[in-house]
């Protein structure tokens, strides 16, 4: 055979594949764009149309203001701070309690409503009992602690919060995330499904951690994710302490198995060690999710993430603890809430 058919079978080969991979992109934007549920491309589309990179380096990226999607079959919006909430200004109303929630996409609402998300929620059942409150949702997807912090000693702290409850979750402890700068990563919907199905066939195969594994293992002392959320979970204590702010940590379980066979009981109770050195008071939510169904919490069969239900499981059980503290909901010094990270 010639140099001239081999260049020549090799441009058919090459023209093939490109065809093949536009019709697979294709595909996969129609499907995918209709269905609306897969945990990989929509938090892909969540990144692109909802995120943009901050210029504060500590936090890595942030949510644009005034943004409109919809992702896992929800509307979601962004107000003029980049909230998932309404807007808000720098002074508070005279009589109103401010209390801030940060987190990641626990606390800002993955896969529910804006209204059925934990801290609106808490802001329901508050208000209930005469004193006017706001409860500010700063959650935000793939958020990690030192994230968390870095938005509360940038932006969160200038709305005057009167106090301040962190939703720490299990991935918290997970490195600060680089931005993608892999070309496909950020354009095509067909890549992200098939380097997700990868990644799964690996776990599958033994060839990567299980997700059980991998969480549990972020608790190792090597960790330097887990040494950066130790830290920044001191250095809130610290700054709410310096400020006058009440803290709260509350640490949200993870679902798939929120009952006596949990796998995470050794990172809970690292968490509140640190926590508690502080002289932070620490919320617990395993127990408020003891004898549910697992699934019957979650927002798809695929996502553990909590559902409507779950977020009011959570609500109510901060509640009650304000309830039970009653100087949280009293006069001066109330407590913030603030929500759980990355995705």
């Amino acid at each position: 055979m010639s140099s001239r058919d081999l260049l020549f079978g090799l441009a058919v080969a090459v023209g093939a594949l490109a065809i093949a991979l536009v019709g697979l992109e294709g595909l996969t934007r129609v499907v995918f764009n209709r269905n609306g549920m897969h945990y990989g491309i929509e938090m892909w589309k969540y990144a692109r149309q909802v995120k943009q990179r901050s210029a504060v380096a500590a936090m890595s990226h942030e949510h644009a203001p005034n943004r409109d999607a919809v992702l896992m079959g929800v509307p979601v919006r962004t107000n003029s701070l980049g909230l998932r909430d309404r807007e808000y200004t720098s002074g508070k109303r005279a009589g109103v309690r401010r209390l801030l929630v940060l987190g990641d996409s626990v606390t800002f609402g993955w896969g529910t409503r804006e209204a059925e998300t934990y801290p609106k929620v808490l802001e329901q059942l508050l208000n209930r009992d005469g004193t006017p409150y706001e409860v500010v949702n700063a959650g935000v997807g793939n958020y990690n602690s030192s994230q968390e912090v870095a938005y509360f000693r940038e932006r969160g702290r200038l709305l005057q919060p009167d106090a301040v409850v962190l939703g720490y979750f299990i991935n918290d402890a997970e490195p600060t995330p680089s931005p993608n700068e892999n070309v496909l990563a950020r354009h095509s919907y067909f890549y992200v499904l098939a380097t997700g199905g990868w990644e799964a066939l690996m776990r599958q195969l033994g060839a990567k951690p299980t997700l059980d594994a991998y969480y549990a293992g972020l608790y190792d002392e090597r960790n330097p994710g887990w040494r950066a959320s130790r830290q920044a979970l001191t250095a809130l204590s610290r700054l709410c302490r310096s400020e006058g702010v009440p803290l709260r940590v509350v640490i949200i379980p993870e679902l798939h198995q929120p009952n006596s066979h949990y796998p995470f009981l050794r990172a809970h109770a690292l968490v509140r060690a640190v926590v508690e050195r502080e002289g932070v008071p620490v919320l617990d939510l395993l127990e408020a999710f003891s004898g549910a169904d697992p699934q019957s919490l979650w927002v798809s069969p695929g996502d553990a993430h909590p559902n409507a239900r779950g977020h009011a499981i959570i609500a109510n059980a901060i509640y009650q603890a304000m309830r039970r503290d009653r100087h949280d909901v009293g006069a001066a010094g109330s407590v913030v809430t603030t929500g759980a990270h990355h995705d």
